[in-house]
Order: C-alpha cells, then structure tokens, then sequence
C-alpha cells in the first residue's frame, strides 16, 4: 500500500532546520552570568542574514539564546514572553525566576520531541536569582543541564580548551567577555557557519544589560600565508 500523507490529510511537521543560527558560549564570572552569540543566521550554506539579534530578555534577570533553527527560536521567545507576561498581569510581586524558565522550556522540547515535531535548538538560559547566579542549557529532546559554562554548535568543539585554560568562575565581567571573544575568534577562522561580528548580553544584580554588537579582531597576515602566496605567483 502507498500511503500519501497529502491524501490521508496527516499533519506534516519540520523535518530539518532551514534558516539556522551558529554558536553560542554563556560563563559565569564573579557578580553574574555572560552569554555570547555571533549574529549570523544562514539559510543552508549560504551566509544570508548578518544582523540577526539570537539574544533576548525574558524577564528582569533572565537571559535566553539559542544555536539552530531561527524560527524555532522565535517561537519559544513568544512562549516564555506569555509566562512574563502573565505574572505581570497578576500583579501580585510573584515572577518567575530563570530556574522557572529553564524548567519550562525543557518540558516543552520534550513535549514536542514525543509528538516527533522538536524544537531544533540548543538552548541557554542565564540568569540572577536571589544573589545567585544560573546557567543552564536545553537540548533538542528535552534534556536539562545546569553547569558554569556552556558552549552550542561547533563551540563544543573549539572552545572549551580555551575556556578550561583562561576562565574561572570567579574571573572578572571583563576577562570573561575577553573569554568569549578569543572563542568566536578561532570559531570565525574554523567554522564555515560562524561570523566575526558578536553580540554579549550579561545578567547581574542589577539586571539585564544586552550591548551593541562588535567586531572580533582577527588575523590573517601570517608568514605561512604570505609565502605560500608568493609560491603561488612564482609558479605561474
């Protein structure tokens, strides 16, 4: 028997990202919690949208990014505005804390990897809460992970060298964000998905602060490069 889905009328769910965000690294330091995003999104290979912002604020003091599909991620970005949302309309002095967020968000990706329609994200969540501070992150299946830093993408496997070698949890907000800048550097060499324009977004006592995106400083006069360009003229 043939079966037709069209024909039978079934629901067709998303089976692969299309537009897709790259890497994202979040670290503790000693007053707060810093994320990191560039702010590329690619449409397959091609490196289609440059100034997409993959960084939000969902409350006062809780931060949320994510790597993979970028429509996934605005979705989830309207969910977890309806829960801020709603306690505001209570108007009682209850909020949701981002351990509240965190919780919800991998009941969710679970809730929609059962009906095989997931969330294709890796997630973060970062926050400050009763003068503590929380990281964590959400898989596509749901799985929840509560650590003091976290890498997505092609991060997990280029940056947590430098991370293990230049970071503490009780480094400085500055050396942190030196951190992650020294991690999208070697990801834009590395990485065919990644791009040298960043955005950080930290969460303290105070709040949220979200920055202006940047440039990474990167490299690429090195002698190697010169020489073999010389080879390259003399031979032809």
């Amino acid at each position: 028997m043939i079966f037709n889905s069209e024909i039978s009328g079934q629901q067709q769910h998303t089976t692969s990202p299309v537009v897709t965000g790259g890497s994202v690294i979040a670290l503790v330091y000693n007053g707060g919690v810093i994320v990191g995003s560039d702010t590329l999104c690619s449409y397959g290979s091609m490196a289609a949208f440059k100034n997409v912002q993959k960084i939000v604020q969902i409350s006062q003091n809780t931060i949320y990014a994510s790597s993979g599909e970028y429509s996934d991620f605005q979705q989830v970005v309207k969910e977890l505005a309806k829960i801020d949302r709603s306690a505001l309309q209570y108007d009682d002095g209850v909020h949701p804390s981002p351990k509240d967020y965190g919780n919800f968000l991998a009941r969710l990706s679970y809730k929609k990897r059962c009906k095989i329609n997931p969330l294709y994200l890796q997630n973060v969540i970062a926050g400050f809460h009763n003068k503590e501070r929380y990281l964590a992150l959400v898989d596509i299946y749901g799985t929840y992970l509560e650590s003091n830093f976290i890498t997505t993408g092609f991060a997990s496997y280029f940056c947590k060298a430098i991370i293990s070698n230049y970071w503490n949890e009780n480094c400085t907000l500055e050396q942190a964000k030196q951190v992650i800048r020294e991690c999208f550097k070697v990801l834009f060499c590395r990485d065919c998905r990644a791009h040298d324009v960043i955005q950080l977004a930290y969460v303290d006592e105070q709040g949220t602060h979200i920055e202006e995106p940047e440039r990474v400083e990167t490299k690429w006069d090195f002698n190697g490069f010169k020489s073999r360009a010389n080879e390259k003229l003399h031979t032809q």
